[in-house]
């Protein structure tokens, strides 16, 4: 027969022998002893109806099977396949095992109980007893479906065995055992999971080509597929071509991916071009829907916009969850806008919703970060006495508040009484601590912090290397992290921007431009791509080490790695140019600034008034004056001191400028 064939070839490609001796031949039970117990006599029957509604923990399962085994008729298979299922649902898949290996044992028929024993193996991960089980089957002259080999091509997939699962596939495919229908689906989807979202679309289009339609749910874990992989264009070109072909019409969870794709990528323009599409042809939007395009605004700092959105779910009908709320709630306290965070925590409880530890440590973080500490430490309070318990990252928060404020002995405090509570320390605990030891300048209570992380069985990050690393260039010297940094590498942690940041700023405040350069290049033939906050760290090291030119050379270098000048780099770049004597070269960058629609911040204007001032061209600085004033503004204390002075030497007789310093010291 030829799916004896396509079993035989299926076991072979995952151990290349025959059925695992496990399952082959069955005794007194293939699993393990556990349902053993079920074979007491202590066990007496109760009542004869059985209800599989009340399973919700293994003691249900248990007490279950007492009642089946007590019926005075011969429980039918259909009793047991219906427990092995409950069984499943509550993720216990040795229990659902263990019921069909008593089974088995009992002589009970287990014709048709194949796909839901292939199915717990494949979930457990145990490939091999998936197609054992398969092969006991086989023998028994039982001869598997299209649902028995779509699971256990799922299988293959949890396992990470996705070539054998593709060839399983296709064999199955050779040998039209079954029609692809459903086995195509855990393909598509088993691909598109590990990252080879282009070969699940070419599979899909050879389906297609041969004649085949596939249906809704193949084509949405497609697009889901290439949002996730960051293609959403490609997504996008997925229904547009299906629904001209008539396979395919896209609906509410097509357009949902796709949007939450757009707006991970913070793309919100077309994410909401999507949800006008969407409306368009009457499909309305759902709470996950309305929940992605909620994170995409806050997550770009459109948090009105976003509370716009979740009023306006509530006029649709829908109700937003604690998780709608929660995402709002931590966009207003990442603004710093405490106010509205406040109204949101309230209108939690308004709304029939119950607080969570998230959104007491989202309130908590904000508060803190903000400086009320008092507030933050009655709403630790509130959240106690409500009977909710802080968890690690509660305590983080706090101690990340003690340090921020440079309390590091009630934050030291708050660590030791972690382990009285129960509550374990996590790799963050100790990276916020270091962090506060080497701002509070002790590093000798952070290096022994750094190094107690391995003691306790934690492993290092590259962020705890990152913050060690920043503390000893910054506070001791930088050999010292040079050295940490070297080890970093010695143990196969990656660094990141951030670590290439720190080690070109270290160098750079010693003057060592040039090993600087070479360590950039270094980094390149890496793979790392600098970023314009690297840039800059060079630019005024450059610009602090009398090297302006080349600071130029490497400003100019800038577009053609596709970075622009940010105002940080354009200041740096003003300040050495005046102080150099280049007041021209410095107003052709002003103009070049204009045009490249950068904007100026106060330090800019600072810049360039407290040059024009010195150069005593004083009435040239006034239209910046006014500017700085109408932009709110702060004017440097030396500028206005510079500017009393101008006054005083001609004894207040210029109306115009004496107008101009008092609207400057009115306002600052």
């Amino acid at each position: 027969m030829p799916q004896r064939r396509v079993v035989v070839s299926a076991i072979d490609l995952i151990h290349r022998r025959g059925f695992l001796n496990r399952w082959s031949q069955h005794q007194s039970g293939i699993l393990s002893p556990l349902f053993s117990l079920f074979s007491s006599d202590a066990f007496q029957p109760k009542r004869s109806r059985i209800d599989f509604s009340c399973v919700k923990e293994v003691d249900d399962v248990i007490e279950l099977f007492q009642k089946i085994k007590s019926m005075r008729q011969e429980p039918s298979v259909r009793l047991y396949n219906k427990l092995m299922s409950v069984s499943v649902t509550i993720e216990q898949y040795y229990i659902a095992l263990d019921v069909f290996d008593e089974m088995l044992r009992m002589g009970v028929s287990v014709d048709i109980t194949q796909d839901i024993a292939v199915n717990c193996c494949c979930l457990l991960k145990d490939i091999y007893s998936a197609f054992s089980i398969m092969g006991f089957f086989l023998k028994r002259g039982h001869e598997p479906n299209v649902v028995t080999f779509g699971t256990l091509i799922k299988g293959l997939f949890l396992v990470n065995k996705e070539a054998e699962a593709v060839k399983l596939f296709e064999k199955i495919l050779d040998l039209k055992l079954c029609e692809p229908c459903v086995m195509i689906l855990h393909v598509i989807d088993g691909l598109c999971k590990t990252g080879q979202v282009i070969e699940a679309h070419d599979w899909l289009h050879r389906l297609e080509s041969s004649g085949w339609s596939p249906n809704h749910y193949t084509y949405s874990a497609l697009i889901d597929g290439f949002c996730k992989g960051g293609m959403v264009d490609n997504a996008f070109k997925v229904p547009t071509k299906m629904v001209g072909k008539g396979y395919f019409y896209p609906n509410v969870v097509t357009y949902s991916s796709m949007i939450n794709a757009y707006c991970k990528e913070e793309k919100m323009e077309e994410a909401e071009n999507m949800l006008e599409i969407m409306t368009q042809q009457n499909i309305c939007p759902d709470v996950f829907t309305y929940s992605s395009l909620i994170e995409g605004l806050c997550l770009k700092g459109e948090i009105e916009r976003a509370k716009q959105l979740l009023d306006s779910m509530v006029e649709r009908g829908l109700k937003p969850d604690i998780v709608n709320y929660s995402t709002l709630l931590n966009g207003y306290c990442k603004k710093g806008s405490l106010d509205e965070a406040w109204l949101i925590f309230l209108e939690i409880s308004d709304k029939g919703l119950k607080h969570n530890v998230q959104t007491y440590n989202t309130l908590l973080d904000g508060l803190l970060k903000c400086g009320m500490v008092d507030e933050a430490l009655l709403l630790l309070s509130e959240m106690v006495e409500k009977g909710i318990s802080p968890n690690v990252v509660t305590c983080n928060i706090l101690i990340d508040g003690y340090c921020s404020h440079g309390k590091m002995v009630k934050a030291r405090q708050l660590f030791d009484s972690m382990a009285k509570t129960g509550i374990k320390h996590d790799i963050f605990t100790y990276n916020i601590l270091i962090k506060g030891y080497c701002k509070a300048g002790n590093l000798d209570e952070a290096w022994c912090f750094f190094d107690e992380i391995s003691r306790v069985g934690l492993k290092h990050s590259t962020v705890s290397y990152n913050t060690m690393v920043h503390g000893l260039i910054r506070q001791r010297s930088f050999l010292d992290g040079w050295k940490l940094f070297q080890d970093m590498e010695a143990q196969n942690l990656q660094p990141d921007l951030y670590t290439y940041n720190i080690i070109l700023d270290g160098l750079c405040r010693i003057c060592r431009i040039n090993e600087a350069l070479a360590f950039l290049r270094v980094m390149e033939a890496k793979g790392m791509n600098p970023n314009i906050v690297l840039y800059s760290v060079l630019i005024n090291g450059m610009c602090r080490g009398r090297r302006l030119d080349e600071a130029i050379r490497l400003f100019n270098h800038l577009p053609s790695k596709g970075l622009n000048p940010n105002v940080q780099i354009y200041n740096m770049m003003l300040n050495s140019l005046y102080h150099e004597g280049r007041e021209g070269e410095a107003r052709r960058l002003m103009e070049e600034m204009d045009r490249s629609g950068c904007a100026p911040d106060g330090m800019t204007f600072n810049i360039i008034v407290w040059n024009l001032v010195k150069s005593k061209t004083v009435h040239e600085a006034i239209p910046f004056l006014e500017e700085m004033c109408r932009r709110g503004f702060v004017v440097n204390s030396d500028i206005i001191y510079a500017l009393r002075e101008e006054l005083r030497i001609g004894e207040g007789k210029d109306e115009k400028l004496q107008e101009i310093v008092k609207k400057v010291c009115a306002q600052n």
